[in-house]
């Protein structure tokens, strides 16, 4: 059955239909932010959107979370709106899950205290939805839909637009290795982006947008740059320089504590700068094949006309 739409226009209508009590529980109210926010959205014309007048999925069952949140996603992907993952409640005596909840991904308010400031503004999609499923898990293992509120206070995407919606966005393994393998090979993601558009037949086929590409292929990278190696490096570091009076090294991490870039040189190079540093090339062409961190040797010539190192350098391209 198709969704039923209505629009109200007065604060009381709206709040005897979605029950705005409950959405205030989850605030502080002595945050004025969101307050203000939540009337400023109540004064408002809101548009009322029923899923359907009776629930398709109460009583469902299922095995596990990943099959829950497909149930309910794939259903959204009909309706036409995005999902989250919600509230999670354990036992206190076994401490093994007995509640899952899943949201439409327009529940609730963003806390703009907490937000960044940033160069642009990011679109506000929070619309204090009330829309979600919640499963009962039994001691067995068993997901059963005990709850369905299909009550949702925005509009629903039409189906030309759907294949943009967070939930329904997803890159595989096989797209991430042709990814990265065609950006290993000098090519540029958009280009490549391009080409796979193509392929399929159009962007509503490949099952991502440029952004997730992106935050992909980041993930990747930031996987490379585990810990031990970046440990072994510098523990490497600080074991010459102790032996070696002339050997230096510095390094750089970057807020969350990841290595970003480092620089080294030895007795030998710092003589050879000595001698013939009157000219000196630094060239980052050079990258690395596994960790794709831009190489940056500083060199110069010597007497014999031969290239001589003064110090080498490591960056993550940005």
């Amino acid at each position: 059955m198709a969704s039923s739409v209505s629009t109200l226009s007065s604060v009381h209508d709206f709040t005897s239909k979605s029950s705005i009590d409950s959405i205030l529980a989850e605030f502080n109210a002595d945050n004025s932010s969101i307050l203000s926010a939540l009337i400023k959205e109540l004064s408002k014309e809101v548009v009322v959107v029923e899923e359907a007048s009776a629930s398709e999925l109460m009583l469902k069952e299922v095995r596990r979370d990943d099959e829950a949140y497909e149930m309910y996603n794939d259903y959204a992907f009909r309706k036409g709106f995005s999902i989250r993952k919600g509230l999670i409640r354990t036992s206190r005596r076994t401490s093994l899950w007995i509640m899952r909840r899943f949201l439409c991904s327009n529940s609730g308010f963003k806390d703009v205290k907490k937000e960044t400031l940033r160069k642009y503004e990011r679109s506000k999609l929070r619309t204090g939805c009330t829309a979600f499923i919640q499963f009962s898990i039994t001691n067995d293992g068993f997901w059963t839909v005990v709850r369905h509120n299909m009550t949702h206070n925005h509009h629903m995407i039409p189906v030309d637009k759907r294949y943009l919606l967070r939930s329904q966005r997803d890159i595989t393994g096989e797209q991430l290795k042709y990814l990265s393998a065609m950006k290993a090979s000098g090519c540029r993601v958009s280009d490549v982006l391009r080409a796979m558009r193509k392929e399929v037949g159009g962007s509503p086929n490949l099952g991502f947008i440029t952004v997730d590409a992106s935050n992909a292929l980041a993930a990747e990278k930031a996987m490379k740059l585990d810990g031990k190696d970046n440990n072994q490096l510098i523990r490497y570091f600080a074991q010459r320089q102790s032996s070696e009076s002339d050997f230096y090294y510095d390094f750089e991490l970057d807020e969350h504590g990841h290595l970003i870039s480092f620089f080294w040189r030895d007795g030998r190079m710092k003589r050879d700068y000595e001698y013939f540093g009157d000219l000196l090339v630094f060239d980052t062409t050079y990258r690395t094949n596994r960790y794709d961190m831009i190489c940056a040797p500083f060199v110069g010539m010597n007497h014999h006309c031969n290239n001589v190192v003064f110090g080498l350098g490591f960056g993550v391209s940005g």
